[in-house]
């Protein structure tokens, strides 16, 4: 099938990888490039080696399926790229964003078509009626949001008292400010270039310099890029008793600095997220369903596998903010 391959380092281009062997198959309509298939493509990842087919944001059509399958050929659906088992002490416990024995679809989404293995039911979900299918782009943003809500149950927010303080203007610092501002939590990101800072704003989300950034004024920071530091220069102005979150990727081993005093004395936390639960993936879902709009400004760019490496230089460049792929673009 056709599929967009991680070739080398620097280097994707359109190929063939080999049709799912599972039962299942899910026509990908389009599929979302995330910060971890950029990481890979560019620096490298240990658990993507190329020759390889990445991706995980997808939505689409099922193509096939076993007789008496729930959802019949041609559903739209949106399919969570793995999920909790449900069963182990990490799930029994409400941490299932943790399980260690997750269910997985068969390989990445930057492919014609996606293999679902039996029993994968509770992982996927039908889109609403649309009369143009072009409206379903937005759905390709469930699983990035899923982790986005998966970093809000870190966060105590309080409306009417809290304030949040994104550091990063990316995909995801954009998604925690408009999760935020639609359920009535003051919410502002800090984003160092002008031209992005103004992309954000016309999306309805308020931006800051970090030099205007007052002591105690955030109860809660996320940080959105992955840069270490930033814990060390964030952590002496959230406001006492509030949270910083560390939400973005960093090196593992790599050592954060954190003022004893500040986590003792004011009381200021110091968490970390990966991931979702197959509950944030449903809420997320249940979200964007209400309100795709809000949602939809986020995808700037389409691109066919064809033009896969343009796709990638242009979010390299920070020139885009959402980009899909599919491959009938």
């Amino acid at each position: 099938m056709r599929s967009l391959i991680y070739k080398e380092l620097g280097v994707v281009e359109e190929g063939q990888s080999p049709d799912p062997t599972m039962p299942i198959w899910v026509r990908v309509e389009a599929t979302g490039i995330c910060g971890t298939d950029l990481k890979a493509v560019f620096k490298g990842h240990k658990y993507f080696v190329p020759p390889t087919v990445l991706g995980h944001e997808f939505y689409g059509q099922i193509a096939k399926a076993p007789a008496g399958f729930k959802y019949p050929v041609g559903t739209w659906v949106v399919v969570a790229p793995y999920y909790d088992c449900g069963e182990c002490s990490w799930c029994k416990a409400g941490k299932g964003d943790l399980c260690t024995t997750k269910k997985y679809v068969e390989a990445g989404s930057f492919a014609e078509y996606e293999g679902v293995p039996e029993g994968y039911e509770d992982g996927i979900f039908v889109l609403p009626e649309e009369k143009d299918p072009a409206n379903y782009d937005v759905y390709a943003l469930t699983e990035p949001l899923a982790c986005i809500l998966n970093g809000t149950r870190r966060l105590e927010t309080i409306k009417g008292y809290s304030k949040v303080l994104v550091v990063g203007g990316g995909p995801m610092g954009a998604l925690f400010a408009l999760y935020y501002s639609q359920i009535g939590i003051d919410v502002s990101i800090v984003e160092p270039s002008d031209e992005r800072a103004a992309k954000l704003r016309s999306f309805g989300i308020n931006t800051v310099k970090f030099e205007d950034v007052k002591k105690g004024e955030y109860d809660n920071v996320v940080l959105a890029v992955n840069i270490g530091s930033l814990v060390k220069q964030y952590l002496p102005l959230v406001r006492n008793g509030g949270t910083i979150l560390v939400f973005a990727g960093l090196p593992k081993g790599e050592v954060l600095e954190v003022d004893a005093g500040a986590v003792h004395y004011n009381e200021v936390s110091v968490k970390g997220c990966s991931g979702f639960a197959l509950d944030d993936f449903r809420k997320a879902f249940d979200i964007i369903k209400a309100d795709p709009k809000r949602y939809r400004q986020l995808i700037t760019h389409k691109f066919g596998f064809k033009d896969g490496q343009k796709a990638f230089e242009l979010l390299r460049q920070g020139k885009a903010f959402k980009v899909l792929l599919g491959s009938e673009y």
